[in-house]
């Protein structure tokens, strides 16, 4: 099984490592050694999507105006509201609803006109991703622990710890899949490209990543999305987050201790802050063994868009960190005591 870690933060709404020690709050994906896999480059591209906010306002008027014989017309007052919209930042939306009342003057011999205008404004901004339709059919695996291919180089494991189940739904499109889970202590899931081990992020080439997906989470805990994989010479775990639940991943850990912050990088028009944390022998792929892990954690969460995985690399290398020959590329979904579900609707790991 392959690791990955979970953690907490401070103050924010985060996944730390998927490792067999969840006890100590980090989780693991394997213990022992997981077998190499070879696996041929993909390419294509996909557009995520979400659901886009609309904004629109509301404006009512009327108008009453009284008269008399011999006295001059009276004017009556017009109100009007416009109901404000919210911005969306990723895929939230806020709405406001106004209103406004203004009573007219009398005019000599007239009557006195009034009116109330009322509006709701909903929606924001658009959200760059349109929506897409569920992914139907595909394949259900319901086991503690699993690891399969599936073809074109992909690749799916599950793994879970302790209490709970869980279930991952491979759809054969891609890396597009399902999960659920129920009460877990921790359960991971992933599905992408499988690389032997043989080669650095340079020889493999650019690697993108396109993605839509919806979350669900019961119960608090921590559930965390994003690309994950682990590289050899030097043996290294690493995140790419660009969701999270409820608890948002920083600088410390699940079991209170503090990671390392290497710096912030800026990637895909987002800024990323980038952590270290050094493990000591903790469940990895070659089995128990000394080792970094390394994370880029977006600043603001998002169900859809690209990740230019390649890119992050290359601003890690800057910053002075050491990855080595690549074991796989994939989309995570992990998740620590609670339930949930998700769906991605879209989710590719690609060469170009």
């Amino acid at each position: 099984m392959a690791a990955a870690c979970l953690f907490l933060t401070a103050g924010c709404a985060d996944a730390g490592d998927a490792s067999d020690e969840a006890q100590d709050g980090d989780a693991s994906t394997t213990t022992g050694t997981a077998a190499s896999h070879g696996g041929p480059t993909v390419s294509g591209s996909v557009t995520g999507s979400s659901s886009m906010a609309s904004a629109h306002s509301v404006t009512s008027s009327t108008q009453v105006t009284a008269s008399a014989a011999t006295s001059s017309a009276t004017t009556g007052a017009t109100g009007a509201t416009t109901g404000s919209s919210g911005t969306t930042a990723d895929d939230s939306t806020s709405a406001s609803t106004s209103t406004s009342s203004s009573s007219g003057t009398t005019g000599a011999g007239g009557t006195t006109g009034s009116v109330t205008g009322t509006g709701t404004g909903t929606g924001g901004t658009p959200n760059e991703c349109p929506p897409e339709p569920p992914l139907e059919g595909g394949q259900e695996y319901c086991d503690k622990e699993l690891k399969q291919d599936v073809g074109n180089g992909y690749g799916f494991e599950i793994w879970s710890e302790q209490m709970g189940s869980g279930c991952i739904t491979i759809y054969g499109q891609e890396a597009a899949f399902g999960a659920s889970w129920n009460n877990v202590e921790d359960f991971l899931a992933r599905v992408g490209l499988n690389f032997n081990q043989t080669q650095t992020h340079q020889q493999i080439g650019n690697l993108v990543a396109d993605f839509a997906h919806t979350l669900t989470e019961e119960g608090g805990g921590l559930t965390y999305v994003g690309i994950y994989g682990w590289t050899v010479e030097p043996l290294v775990e690493y995140y790419i987050l660009d969701d999270w639940g409820e608890t948002k991943p920083a600088g410390t850990a699940s079991d209170g201790t503090p990671r390392t912050h290497e710096g912030t990088i800026t990637v895909d028009g987002a800024t990323y802050d980038v952590w270290s944390k050094f493990r000591e022998n903790k469940p990895s792929i070659i089995g128990d063994a000394d080792f970094y892990q390394y994370f880029s954690i977006r600043e603001t969460a998002r169900k859809c868009g690209r990740i230019s995985i390649s890119e992050h690399f290359r601003q890690w290398e800057e910053l002075g960190i050491d990855l080595g020959k690549f074991h796989e590329v994939k989309w995570l979904a992990e998740s620590q005591n609670n339930s949930g579900s998700i769906e991605f609707t879209k989710a590719t790991v690609v060469v170009e």
